[in-house]
């Protein structure tokens, strides 16, 4: 028997299946942007420029059709899985540019909204820790330096963004965490200059025929 209420609950159960199977394929894209950013990452630290940039190409489509599977439900770009999706890519983005030492892309060059960017970028400087440790194993001290000193000034500038965790959730403790490994990165800086002021005085000092 027909009810009054058999084409408003026709209407609400389509967009709401519309809402459903647009989720579905967010979820999907999402997986696919974190674990090719994550990727994109490692390769990175390994020196695995082609792999990384292989990577970041399929994070990029994955994410293009994620963007493209919230048209209609727009209110998926901000929560669900997407925006760690986006704060990954982000990250991968700018850790290549660092590493590169290119010009970092903005959020409107990849494609991300404002808030996971910048907590992706904090995520970045971060890496970077990594990198100045890894020059320092090769004793490339320019290297470190050069990698403290993106660290320090990404720091910087993220610590001028005063908004509230509902703003910007968890960018003021990724910005703790990166004054924390700025400094744990000088310190580890100053102690290897001062290892190798050491060898070499000592090297110095040895009689000629003593030095290897």
């Amino acid at each position: 028997m027909p009810s009054r209420f058999d084409g408003q609950i026709a209407e609400v159960d389509a967009a709401l299946r519309a809402k459903d199977e647009a989720r579905e394929k967010i979820i999907s894209f999402s997986r696919e942007i974190i674990r090719r950013s994550g990727s994109a990452v490692l390769s990175m630290h390994k020196g695995d420029g082609a792999g990384a940039a292989a990577s970041l190409e399929a994070a990029g489509a994955a994410l293009a059709a994620a963007v493209g599977a919230c048209r209609g439900q727009p209110e998926f770009m901000y929560t669900g899985p997407l925006p760690q999706a986006f704060q990954e890519y982000a990250e991968a983005r700018i850790l290549e540019a660092m590493m590169k030492d290119a010009r970092i892309p903005s959020p409107s060059e990849l494609g991300v909204p404002v808030e996971p960017y910048a907590t992706g970028l904090a995520d970045a400087a971060g890496e970077m820790r990594r990198v100045a440790l890894d020059s320092l194993r090769k004793d490339d001290f320019g290297g470190a330096e050069r990698a403290m000193a993106i660290m320090e000034e990404a720091y910087v500038g993220l610590k001028s963004l005063d908004y509230p965790r509902a703003v910007v959730p968890n960018l003021k403790r990724k910005v703790d965490v990166i004054r924390r490994l700025v400094e744990e990165t000088r310190g580890d800086v100053t102690l290897a200059h001062q290892g190798r002021l050491i060898r070499e005085s000592l090297a110095n000092a040895r009689p000629e025929g003593d030095r290897r």
